[in-house]
């Protein structure tokens, strides 16, 4: 058993083997294709490679100031000074890096709604961008009417230091202008200036407006900014362009850009408590120099300088009570300016949000005015219904909301401590009565001047520690590189682009013939055949040599003539002796598949063993064998059917073996069916089966025309011809249909025109051994 097992594994190989072989040899075949189709791949790839303007890369690194990873215990004092500072969110800053109004400012302040180039040559234009000796400033373009008009560039002739003519692409005649006259078209008013540090002397200067939306959707496109890895706030920018000058210029003006205007939204809270303050103080210094009038007008008037012991006292205790309720007052007055903040929907500074002494609502007003600057930053890159945009409005919400409760809670506190000192200080006001008028007057005065001056120093120190953090203000981020270009271009990569055109030129071959085998529903191997019907294949008979005659000479040795011997040879082993089934029929799915061709040679095989063999023309409508052997169609089976010719004269001897004999057809009847339906016709193939060892009946196709079932009764044997590379592969269920329902008696399938050269249908490797040792093989097959 292991030793079958061991020869089954080794056939399974061989045939795996052999069904790669035959793979392979199927598409090496075309090797002419294959090469024809690199070649002219190639030929496109490098096509594409000249005429593609080359891209390079610039890059910068920007690094983002983060608290949380970027600041340690030792930085207390930037932490004091940063009073408007807040985390930054790294991912924030790459939208407003990639936000379409910054790169808006960027196109506008470089200019680029002009672009110049250098006359087209047959391979590609070149970008000039800053090194273009002529600068074009618009002062009005219109987009729409310029895509309506073509969008044509214009053609600038530098003529000399002072002229020049401009043409739109498509007009004959230049008009000349003077540098910096302005130049009107349909679609746009300009002025042209001279850049003298490019002016080379005459020179043509293609120029191209661009639209505003399009361009700055594509520069949108090409830039490229992603964070560098998780845990660093470190930002990539990437910037693709044709010109290197212009993709580094543009990369380095999104960074002023953006530095810019994250330095206008840290300094906007400081300004804003600045101004307020500044407010406060000029009300509040007003105020106490009233007062302190006040006190030097009432001494000189009542003539003192000091007051008792006692009016100290109490001056002292109201003086500290008073400064006390100016102090609750005052917070009375931050809580609900914090209030009235919150309840605002518009979008405010908190500018007193420092004057209260709570750290917790001081901490709560901070993150509001962050969420707040958030809110504004992501509102010009995203759209309302951003799943990240609603969720900072609900932690503005959310705060907003906190906010109110301490302050709420805060009010119900100092009113509280209000109603108490207004109580103190009434009682000790009662104890003031007690004092002189005059002295009571006075402790008045000093009172409002105490009160006064307390909120006058309180403000100052406000607005130096304010005025000192505003300015101290430096940007949150900061560039680690300066943009810089590749020294080699990123595209087209011209190893890729040869490869890709390699592989393409590689699979298009494949893919032909691929597709020629897909489409092709004809008949090509064996297995074609035995994988759509069980009938038996009894033989397989190679392709006729090139340039040979119809009759195979059966007594030589080549490849042909042998494969008629194994037909023969599988005809006479087929159910018993050979002398029980003496009459064949030849048949097919259509004309030209080879079965007079095999009737006449099998009988030719036949009768080189000493037998008798007749075949019979019965192909009524397009004979084959009279025009093979070159007889006369004068009596045949038609005028022996109607009477017109004895049975001795269809008989025909042929010169090819003297066992053979032939019947042709006779004339073509215009009722071949209906002759063949005959008992005559029944009768003279019996008399033929008597005298004869094999009648060899050759048919029409049985795919076009029902003649050979009708002759199907008089036979013992019945042989099916498929024909390689003609015979279509649904004609097969013709040969299941005549096999189930018992139409053809002795149903038996030939493969003609076989190519045994041909490795790609499977045959060249068995066949070949066996056939090389026969010397007359012919070398030439018909294709």
């Amino acid at each position: 058993m292991s030793n079958i097992n061991k020869n089954n594994q080794l056939f399974e190989e061989g045939d795996k083997q052999l069904d790669i072989q035959i793979i392979l040899y199927r598409y090496l075949r075309y090797w002419y294709l294959f090469i024809l189709s690199i070649c002219l791949s190639l030929t496109i790839g490098f096509a594409y490679l000249w005429y593609t303007r080359p891209v390079y890369e610039s890059k910068a690194v920007l690094l983002v100031k983060d608290e949380k990873k970027g600041l340690s215990a030792g930085n207390d004092i930037m932490k004091e000074l940063e009073m408007f500072g807040g985390n930054k969110l790294v991912e924030n800053e790459i939208e407003i890096l990639k936000s379409r109004t910054l790169m808006e400012i960027v196109f506008n302040e470089l200019n680029l709604t002009v672009s110049y180039f250098k006359p087209e040559d047959f391979r590609r234009s070149t970008e000039l961008f800053e090194n273009s000796p002529v600068l074009i400033y618009v002062d009005s373009f219109n987009p729409s009417i310029a895509t309506k008009e073509g969008n044509e560039p214009l053609v600038v002739d530098i003529n000399d230091k002072n002229t020049f003519f401009i043409k739109r692409k498509s007009e004959t005649l230049s008009r000349k202008y003077h540098f910096g006259q302005e130049v009107i078209f349909p679609y746009a008013k300009i002025r042209v200036f001279l850049n003298t540090n490019s002016y080379k002397g005459k020179e043509s200067i293609k120029v191209i407006f661009n639209n505003k939306e399009a361009t700055v959707d594509n520069m949108l496109r090409v830039l490229e900014v992603n964070q560098a890895s998780p845990k660093a706030t470190v930002i990539n920018l990437l910037y693709r362009e044709t010109s290197k000058d212009k993709g580094k210029a543009i990369l380095k003006k999104l960074l002023q850009v953006y530095t810019q205007s994250s330095l206008e939204d840290k300094n906007r809270e400081a300004s804003m408590t600045l101004k307020f303050i500044e407010e406060r103080l000029k009300l509040i210094t007003g105020e106490l120099g009233e007062v302190e009038k006040d006190v030097e007008g009432y001494k000189v008037s009542k003539g003192f300088t000091d007051l008792t012991a006692e009016s100290t006292l109490f001056l002292e205790k109201v003086k500290d009570y008073d400064s006390k309720l100016n102090e609750t007052e005052i917070q009375l007055k931050v809580l609900s300016n914090l209030e009235n903040y919150v309840n605002q929907k518009s979008p405010v500074i908190a500018p007193a949000a420092m004057l209260t002494s709570d750290p917790v609502l001081i901490n709560l007003v901070a993150k509001l005015n962050e969420l707040d600057l958030q809110k504004e930053k992501l509102s010009r890159t995203v759209e309302p219904n951003n799943p990240a945009y609603q969720s900072l409005l609900t932690q503005i919400n959310l705060t907003k909301q906190a906010i109110i409760e301490n302050v709420q809670n805060q009010k119900r506190n100092l009113l509280a401590t209000k109603q108490s000192l207004d109580k103190i200080n009434k009682n000790i006001e009662s104890a003031i009565l007690s004092i002189p008028k005059k002295e009571r007057e006075f402790v008045g005065i000093k009172r409002q001047q105490a009160i006064k001056e307390s909120l006058y120093l309180l403000l100052l120190q406000k607005r130096e520690e304010t005025a000192l953090s505003y300015a101290a203000a430096v940007s949150d981020s900061r560039i680690i590189d300066d943009p810089h270009i590749s020294s080699k271009p990123v595209s087209p990569n011209r190893g890729i682009v040869l490869l890709i055109a390699f592989i393409l030129g590689f699979i298009a071959p494949i893919g032909m013939v691929y597709l020629n085998e897909l489409l092709n529903n004809k008949v090509k191997s064996r297995e074609d055949i035995e994988d759509n019907t069980v009938v038996p294949i009894i033989a397989e008979i190679g392709m006729k040599p090139k340039g040979s005659d119809s009759i195979i000479d059966m007594e030589g040795k080549s490849i042909i003539s042998e494969q008629f011997r194994m037909l023969r040879t599988n005809l006479q082993f087929m159910g018993g002796e050979a002398t029980k089934h003496k009459v064949l029929l030849l048949t097919s799915s259509s004309s030209g598949e080879g079965k007079s061709f095999i009737g006449l040679n099998l009988a030719y095989s036949i009768a080189v063993l000493g037998k008798k063999v007749v075949v019979l023309e019965l192909d009524l409508r397009k004979p084959k064998i009279s025009e093979y052997m070159g007889l006369s169609r004068e009596h045949g089976i038609t005028n022996y059917l109607i009477n017109q010719s004895d049975f001795k004269d269809i008989i025909k001897p042929t010169n090819i073996h003297p066992n053979l004999s032939v019947i042709s057809c006779g004339p073509i009847p215009p009722n071949p069916a209906e002759l063949l339906s005959t008992q005559k016709f029944s009768d003279l193939i019996e008399t033929l089966r008597e005298q004869y060892d094999y009648v060899i009946l050759d048919t029409p196709p049985i795919g076009l025309v029902t003649d050979s079932i009708i002759i199907a009764r008089t036979v013992d044997i019945s042989i099916y011809v498929v024909r390689q590379d003609y015979t279509y592969k649904g004609q097969i269920q013709i040969i299941n249909d005549l096999y189930q329902n018992e139409k053809l008696k002795g149903l038996n399938v030939v493969f003609n025109g076989v190519d045994f050269k041909n490795k790609s249908y499977g045959y060249g490797y068995g066949y070949g051994y066996g056939y090389g040792y026969y010397d007359s093989e012919e070398k030439n097959r018909v294709l």
